[in-house]
């Protein structure tokens, strides 16, 4: 549900148009039973009909709680902002930084050939085989990717055929292909048979470090199998038989890695944005706000350097269109396990210093905001080898949400402004010789108000009659700073009279349509902050003549 968001002390002028009418000219509070009907007696009278003390941020804010869809918020400095977020505008999980490694590994076949033992011949102790490793090499995909250190869970799967006529004890073992030292290993017990046998060694947690120098191929480990007979002192063995094993890793579970990602680039895709302010649909002039700010705010469990290259586009109703065209940045990131696993909190922010953010602003951007753009991990030549590695984990991801924040410190001259009340109801105009509506203020706000119309319509909205250039509020001055001046609030009395074709137009009135052009302290030669604590003070009276025969 969208949120009108108003200028506003043009919801004040709207009160200080309507109220008087809706309240003071009903001829049905007094009795006029006793009055002799050959006396036209037309008194004068002025009534008030309304007073208040009222700060912006009670105006802007309409009395509400702050809900989950409010775009105006009073900011730690005081001022109001208009305030927009949009969660997830993009998200990466570890497949779309790294694509590794690939579940489906290959089947890896080691073949194991017994020695030739004479037939019924005891083997004279221990036989034991004890064949090359098998290197196997974690898959990672097209892109260039070099591991030094994986810490993962996987299952491996093992077949064997034992057609000896003897138990055999197979040892399988992971070996650090750096030192060649043993990382992990698992004992079975074989029995004999001319089928396949599936073996099952369940891995948890186990790192693997690999080696990083041009002399060993990457992304590799080493797995061993060796085979022991043992001697019983009765039995012997069939000879030249062989002993074939294979194996196959699988449900390969990450935890951890390590390395170097290489220099790829992510298209994070397009998208649009819709800021759900409408005032900017309602308004038509020059204004602009000194300080605007986009900023991305990224949850960041991805252990690598990357540069983000966005760009955005806004489009107003009347088809300009401009680039905010930002400074590529380059965010903090996760540098230690401890933080890859927690992610931290990164922030990209768009600013005047940065972007055309101000311009941007100004166009306004009434329509759709969309984005494109790409991320490059590892930017500008950055050797994780040499400055740190890169460091990842199985729920590694990147989201950024967007927030923009647009400080009420600005400047707009002759801001055009219209709105339309419905549903008029106005009793007993006929009876109205003259009429005026007279306005005391004390604006502690730095805007001048002036109606440029006030349209009095009927129901299909023709109209019946108007009011035009009636200065209706002084702007307060304002300091250096572009904060009220105290000193310069001053009261100011302002009397609209109507006419009598105004007046003749009040019974048949169905909708106001008031059009007024805002302009701030000093024609919008300056700019200024519009504080939660500004306060307005006004009264309203209504100044009538009745013919009382009527």
């Amino acid at each position: 549900m969208k949120r009108k968001i108003r200028i506003p002390i043009l919801l004040v002028l709207f009160c200080f148009l309507t109220m008087p009418f809706k309240s003071c000219v009903d001829s049905d509070d007094y009795d006029f039973d006793k009055l002799s009907e050959k006396v036209d007696w037309q008194p004068n009278f002025v009534a008030p009909v309304g007073y208040g003390e009222y700060s912006l941020w009670y105006l802007v804010n309409q009395h509400k709680e702050v809900s989950e869809d409010q775009t105006i918020f009073l900011g730690e400095d005081g001022l109001v902002h208009i305030k927009y977020m949009e969660t997830n505008i993009f998200e990466y999980s570890i497949d779309e930084i790294l694509k590794f490694p690939n579940e489906d590994q290959s089947d890896n076949d080691a073949s194991v050939t017994i020695g030739t033992i004479p037939n019924g011949i005891p083997l004279g102790g221990d036989k034991a085989f004890n064949p090359p490793a098998s290197r196997f090499i974690f898959e990672t995909g097209d892109d260039p990717v070099i591991l030094s250190e994986v810490t993962f869970g996987a299952k491996i799967n093992i077949d064997v055929i034992n057609p000896i006529n003897k138990i055999i004890e197979l040892k399988a073992s992971l070996y650090d292909i750096v030192s060649n030292t043993l990382v992990e290993e698992k004992l079975f017990n074989v029995e004999v048979s001319n089928s396949s046998q599936n073996l099952v060694w369940d891995l948890s947690s186990v790192v693997i470090p690999f080696v990083t120098d041009d002399n060993t191929k990457y992304n590799t480990l080493d797995i061993k199998f060796d085979i022991l007979i043992k001697d019983d002192g009765l039995n012997v063995v069939t000879t030249g038989t062989d002993l074939g094993i294979s194996y196959k890793i699988q449900d390969i579970i990450f935890d951890l890695a390590k390395g170097d990602f290489g220099d790829q680039t992510i298209d994070i895709g397009s998208g649009d944005i819709d800021l759900d302010v409408d005032f900017w649909d309602d308004i038509d002039g020059e204004f602009t706000f000194a300080d605007p700010k986009i900023k991305l705010v990224i949850d960041n469990k991805v252990g690598v350097p990357f540069l983000i290259a966005a760009n955005m586009t806004a489009s107003n109703s009347d088809g300009d269109v401009l680039n905010l065209d930002p400074e590529n940045q380059l965010p903090d990131y996760p540098k230690t396990e401890a933080e890859v696993l927690a992610g931290i909190e990164a922030t990209i922010q768009y600013d005047k210093d940065n972007s055309q953010i101000v311009p941007f602003m100004a166009l306004p951007p009434s329509g759709n905001i969309t984005y494109t753009g790409s991320i490059s991990i590892n930017p500008n030549a950055y050797d994780p080898l040499v400055s740190g590695l890169n460091i990842i984990s199985g729920n590694s991801s990147i989201t950024a949400d967007l927030e923009m924040d647009i400080p009420m410190d600005f400047k707009a001259d002759n801001l055009s402004i219209s709105d339309t009340i419905d549903e008029v109801d106005i009793d007993d105009a006929e009876k109205m010789i003259k009429a005026a509506i007279i306005i005391t203020a004390e604006n502690g706000l730095p805007l001048d108000v002036k109606i440029e119309n006030i349209f009095f319509t009927d129901a299909a909205y023709a109209v019946l009659s108007s009011i035009s250039d009636e200065s209706i509020i002084k702007a307060a001055g304002v300091t250096d700073t572009g904060k009220v001046d105290p000193s310069t609030i001053t009261k100011v009395v302002n009397t609209i009279e109507l006419t009598e074709d105004q007046i003749k137009s009040l019974n048949d009135t169905e909708n106001i349509i008031i059009k007024a052009a805002v302009s701030t302290y000093d024609e919008g030669k300056q700019s200024v902050k519009l504080q939660g604590s500004d306060l307005l003070k006004f009264s309203i009276s209504v100044s009538a003549q009745l013919d009382l025969s009527k």
